[in-house]
Order: structure tokens, then C-alpha cells, then sequence
């Protein structure tokens, strides 16, 4: 029994969009699974030492953890949206320090959040 296979050709722009869609969904995946690992992390501390790591964070680490954790909680804050908005449009701008210590505040707020808890679990 010989199987035979067909192959179809696709135009160039096609495929390419395809191959972007893929590539975009293992970054995402990839940026998922990091970013899991650190709020399981932080999940496992007693509250001093979470708070202590989360004010530790170097800005870009402290942005995508506080998108991962802002994307899982549900909530709808405009001034994290704001925050990360500003941080997509130019990322080598620094946040003021107003701006990083809000951030961080609410970041170690969110972890502790019940439904980020369960939301961890979940995933």
C-alpha cells in the first residue's frame, strides 16, 4: 500500500503571514511560561520576601510580569493599560519613579489577589 502525498502550493504573502502567526503564538507561549515560573516563584514566598523580589525587578522583567499577572487577574485598570501602553510604544523609556513604584505596588497587589491565585493554578 503506497501513500501518496499532494502538496498544494500556497502564494508567497500567504505563508508568510501563516509562518508570523506562528512565530507570534510560540513567543507568546514562550513569554507565558517564563513569566509563570516567576509569579509561581513569587506565589512561594512568605509576603516580605515577595514584596522585597517584586521591588527588586529591573524594569522590562517588572513590565512583562505585571502584563502577564494584569492579563490573568481580569481586572481593568487604567493606569497599569497606561503604563504598559507607554512601555509598547517607546520600551527604552524608564518609568518615573512614581510610575515604578505604583507599578510595582500594584504588581505585588495583583499576585496576592485570590483570583490570580486560582488563575495560577488553573494554568
Amino acid at each position: 500500500m503506497t501513500h501518496e502525498t499532494k502538496t498544494m502550493e500556497v502564494p508567497v504573502a500567504i505563508a508568510d503571514r501563516v509562518q508570523t502567526l506562528i512565530d507570534a503564538y510560540e513567543a507568546k507561549e514562550k513569554f507565558n511560561a517564563e513569566r509563570k515560573v516567576v509569579v509561581n516563584n513569587f506565589l512561594a514566598m512568605d509576603g516580605l520576601s515577595c514584596e522585597m523580589a517584586v521591588y527588586s525587578l529591573p524594569q522590562g522583567e517588572l513590565l512583562d510580569t505585571l502584563r502577564f499577572v494584569y492579563e490573568l487577574s481580569g481586572t481593568n485598570s487604567k493606569f497599569i493599560t497606561n503604563i504598559l501602553s507607554q512601555s509598547r510604544e517607546n520600551p527604552k523609556k524608564v518609568l518615573s519613579d512614581a510610575q515604578r513604584s505604583s507599578a510595582k505596588s500594584l504588581l505585588f497587589n495583583l499576585i496576592n489577589d485570590p483570583s490570580v491565585v486560582s488563575a495560577m493554578k488553573e494554568i
